[in-house]
This record gives structure tokens, sequence and C-alpha cells, in this order.
């Protein structure tokens, strides 16, 4: 079993257990509290180094949740999810005089070309009201690959977001009760969305909004074991995807995720700063 899988098997145990104890408040709870998360985190993490990224790099560490690593981009400084840091590169701390930061009188302590060959990787999830707050969700990430690119064009910037086949019923939540929605999320909406977003190229210089590779994760919860969707085919076969969809999924799935951003960052940058 794949670790992203047995993570997954621990995010539905603890959503499920909070719910079971907690009813809403319980389920608020577990979600605010980033336990679930930053299960992805780890997750994340893990398959960068598998793939040859030294643990050392990596911020905050495997199994760990802090220090975050603050980076400044045009509109504002902010901590990002997961970042693997460069040898050989030095930092140097820069009055921020750009956009908006410039009236807070504040300090880069890293300096643009550390913060370029920085890999930055950002992990969210959204387990209800997907089609309420869609669009409020799609603008946050839009912006935040902007306010890195604006500041840093050549940085690889990845995205991991997480969303369930099947919402669970809020209505069964309120008794305490474990249960699912009968309809599926909207996936053709949310897959539309990330395909646009996806494969960033520097050849293009307009579309300072994408990510170099965003991996959008399908988990079915409402089976004893957590599915985690990687092909056009899965999603077409359990109903989730129409036959004539024309995206397809596979350029989004989880699989080769660290290794097409390793690649992506080795085209630009010196892969042994970051490299075992």
């Amino acid at each position: 079993m794949r670790f992203i899988d047995t993570q997954l098997i621990e995010f539905k145990r603890l959503m499920e257990d909070a719910i079971i104890e907690g009813g809403v408040r319980g389920k608020t709870s577990i979600i605010r509290s980033s336990a679930l998360i930053n299960l992805i985190h780890d997750a994340v993490k893990f398959e960068l180094i598998e793939e040859g990224v030294n643990p050392e790099n990596i911020y905050p560490r495997l199994g760990e949740t802090k220090p975050e690593i603050k980076i400044a981009g045009f509109l504002k400084q902010k901590n990002q999810d997961v970042c693997v840091l460069p040898n050989n590169i030095e930092k140097k701390q820069t009055l921020i005089d750009w956009g908006p930061l410039a009236f807070k009188e504040a300090d880069d302590p890293y300096g643009e070309e550390y913060s370029s060959n920085t890999l930055v990787i950002n992990i969210r999830s959204q387990m209800s009201s997907l089609d309420k707050n869609a669009d409020t969700l799609f603008e946050r990430t839009f912006a935040e690959s902007l306010n890195l690119h604006l500041r840093y064009p050549r940085m690889v910037l990845g995205e991991v977001y997480l969303i369930p086949a099947y919402e669970y019923d809020d209505e069964l939540v309120k008794t305490n009760t474990v249960g699912f929605k009968a309809n599926h999320s909207n996936i053709e909406r949310y897959l539309s969305f990330f395909d646009a977003i996806n494969n960033r190229s520097l050849e293009n210089d307009v579309d300072n909004y994408a990510y170099e590779r965003v991996t959008l994760l399908i988990v079915d919860f409402n089976r004893e074991i957590p599915k985690l969707y990687n092909s056009t085919e899965e999603l077409v076969n359990d109903g989730l995807l129409r036959e004539d969809f024309p995206l397809t999924y596979e350029g989004l799935n989880y699989d080769n995720f660290a290794k097409d951003i390793l690649n992506i960052y080795a085209e630009r940058f010196n892969i042994n700063n970051i490299k075992l």
C-alpha cells in the first residue's frame, strides 16, 4: 500500500471519529485543527524524499508542522506549506521596496535568487460545500500563484488539492452519524479549473497565475478503504465523469506529481542543490 493511501485511511478515521464524538462541532474542529491536511503534507514530503530530495532541505520536516518558510511575494509575505530550500545559494536579506509591501518597511530574509531557487508546494482541501465555495476557492488558488510568480517568474510552484468524490452528509453529521450525500461532487468543474492552471511554461509570460504542476486528489471516502482516483477511466467507470468529457485526469493525478515537479525544477535550476 502506498504511503498516500495509509494517510487517507487515517484522514477518514480522524474525520469520522470527530463526527461521531462531536457532530458538527467535532467535524469543524478537526478540519480547523489542520490535523487532516497535515497528513497530506507528509504524503507529499514522503514522495519528494522517495525521489531523492534531501530530507534536511524540506521545511517543515517530515512529521513536523513548523517552521514554515515565509516567502515575500509581490502582494504579501506568506508562510508556504512545503518548501524545499536550496544549498549553495546565498541568502541575502533585502528591504522590501516593491508593491504594497514597501509601505510596511519589512525585510525579506532570503532575497530574490534564494527564493527563486526554492521549490514551493501548497497543499489544500475542501471537504464540504464544494459548489457553494468553488468560485472563492478558485480565486484564492489563482491569486497565490500570481503573488509568487510576479516576483519570482522562474520559481517552480506546485499545488496539491484534495476534494471528496462524495461529501459527508451535513444533516447526518448533526446527529453524530457518518454518512454521505447521494449525489457526487461536481468533479468536472474542479477538473476544468485545475487543468487550466496546470503546466505553466516560461515560454508564455502571461500565465503567472498558473502552477508548474498541479495534482487534484479526488478521494472516495464512502468506502471502508478510501479510494484515490488515478485515471480518467476510473472516474468514468464510477460515474463521476462523463465519457465525452473533453479533458483527461492523467495530467492532474498524484502518481507522478513529485517526479514531474522535480524534473521541471531540474530544467531551471541545479537539481543537486536540493537532492542528496
